[in-house]
């Protein structure tokens, strides 16, 4: 039996396409786009309130290997005029089993939406893109904190992301001269090392046995891992350091609040996630959300730091955390971006949808 009756009530609709861009393709419009501008855009974008950040939506479960599982889906807005405005969303999916199956721990799509119509514009592989995103913000904050100059760098976790953070940090931090790497699985960090020594022979590159030896003598430490609960003691801690919590699990509840400043992407959606360590230290009261001088709080944002709103100066004691959440926007001003560069070069298959 044949359904015909739903092709007869259907009107003839308008044609309408998607973009569809694979990893190839994103990583060639990439290589024509200055992320850090883009996002650093965004960044004092979302500072002046010229964007749209809802909640994040969440969803965990626990996997056949009875591994920890999870989906975010990340709508925003850049609301910029003209062909910079951007619409979309991210959907990143993630488990910690995956590397043991040969798969990176997470992946995901990017979709663009057309600001007029609301229609889904695009469809992009979006590993890469996010790696890149998070690099991104990091040599930001590298850079708005004062440590630009910073010649020695630890990397605690050696996977797609360390690769991404070091290439950019790399061309972007002329004065590295030293960086040591650690990854519980330290064959990891060892072939990582290898291939670094081949593409900069002006960098010495060492593999640490525990994150505490690689930070001994690090100006910066650089967490990359999938770590659920904190680690680092304060007395790993290298005064006048930079830690750069990009992976949010790694630093213990001791050395958050007893950071000399702790830069954050954005206040509320770290409010509204007790899940993570910091949103669970604002919510019981142990850290305040505004900046208090008789307290540990939030000093600045990274907006506040780039618009020059508030300064930031290297500690000589103390040391600073940079605890960067994630912004969806981000990653919207990067689709916008890698979809301008793959609609004007033809990069991509146009695949029709009615």
């Amino acid at each position: 039996m044949e359904n015909r009756w739903l092709a007869d009530v259907l009107a003839r609709p308008v044609p309408e396409s998607v973009r569809f861009l694979g990893r190839a393709e994103v990583v060639e419009c990439l290589a024509r786009i200055d992320v850090v501008a883009a996002v650093k855009d965004a960044l004092v974008s979302h500072h002046h309130g010229r964007t749209i950040l809802p909640s994040e939506a969440y969803l965990s479960w626990t996997n056949q290997h009875g591994a920890y599982s999870r989906s975010i889906g990340m709508p925003g807005a850049v609301l910029e005029q003209g062909d910079e405005a951007a619409y979309g969303m991210k959907i990143i999916n993630a488990s910690v089993s995956n590397p043991e199956f040969g798969l990176e721990r997470a992946g995901g799509l990017g979709l663009c939406f057309d600001p007029r119509t609301a229609r889904v514009t695009a469809v992009m592989e979006v590993g890469v893109l996010s790696a890149v995103r998070t690099a991104a913000v990091t040599a930001i904050a590298v850079e708005a904190t004062g440590y630009g100059s910073a010649r020695s760098l630890a990397v605690v976790g050696c996977g797609t992301q360390a690769r991404v953070h070091l290439a950019l940090l790399l061309a972007r931090c002329p004065e590295l001269r030293r960086i040591t790497l650690c990854d519980v699985r330290r064959p990891v960090a060892e072939n990582l090392a290898g291939e670094l020594v081949s593409r900069h022979p002006g960098v010495s590159f060492s593999v640490a046995a525990t994150p505490a030896e690689a930070m001994a003598d690090a100006e910066m430490a650089l967490f990359l891992t999938t770590v659920s609960e904190g680690y680092v003691r304060p007395d790993w801690v290298r005064p006048g350091s930079l830690l750069l919590n990009v992976s949010l699990g790694d630093l213990t509840d001791e050395v958050l609040a007893g950071a000399s400043a702790l830069v954050v992407d954005d206040v509320q959606l770290i409010v509204e996630n007790p899940r993570r360590p910091l949103g669970r230290l604002i919510n019981e009261g142990r850290i305040a959300a505004k900046a208090q001088a008789d307290r540990p709080s939030i000093t600045a944002t990274i907006g506040e730091l780039l618009s020059g709103d508030m300064l930031s100066e290297r500690p000589d004691t103390g040391y600073v955390v940079v605890n960067p959440f994630g912004l969806g926007i981000l990653d919207v001003a990067l689709f916008g971006a890698v979809l301008r560069r793959a609609s004007s070069a033809s990069i991509g298959q146009v695949l029709e949808l009615v």
